[in-house]
């Protein structure tokens, strides 16, 4: 069943984008899939949760931290679209959310590669 969900998200996106956007520049597929990646990694962060509850493990600690911050980027960069602005990083021209995607996939490698003692 998780693999059919898996399926259907890019499916449904690239189906709704073919259509165009309704005046407010976003295609109904470009909407679907800011939902879709807040959602997703909302339901990766409530997993990660869930097994640093269980285990306590430092590892897990990082691995929430890690979700937590994509988490934030994706509504961020949800937010920046539909607002259409573009958050930059004060006094840089990078964009926020850029950066926290970065921030994110480093503290989600640290969270993979940490030794287990």
């Amino acid at each position: 069943m998780r693999g059919l969900i898996f399926f259907l998200i890019p499916v449904v996106v690239i189906l709704l984008a073919l259509g165009h956007s309704h005046g407010a520049g976003l295609s109904p597929g470009h909407a679907v899939l800011h939902v879709a990646t807040v959602i997703l990694a909302a339901v990766l962060l409530y997993v990660a949760t869930a097994a640093y509850a269980r285990v306590r493990a430092g590892r897990f600690k990082w691995l929430v931290a890690a979700f937590a911050i994509l988490l934030l980027r994706e509504l961020t960069l949800s937010i920046s679209m539909y607002a259409q602005i573009v958050l930059l990083v004060p006094g840089t021209d990078i964009p926020l959310d850029h950066l926290m995607g970065l921030l994110g996939l480093a503290v989600l490698a640290y969270a993979l590669f940490k030794p287990v003692y």
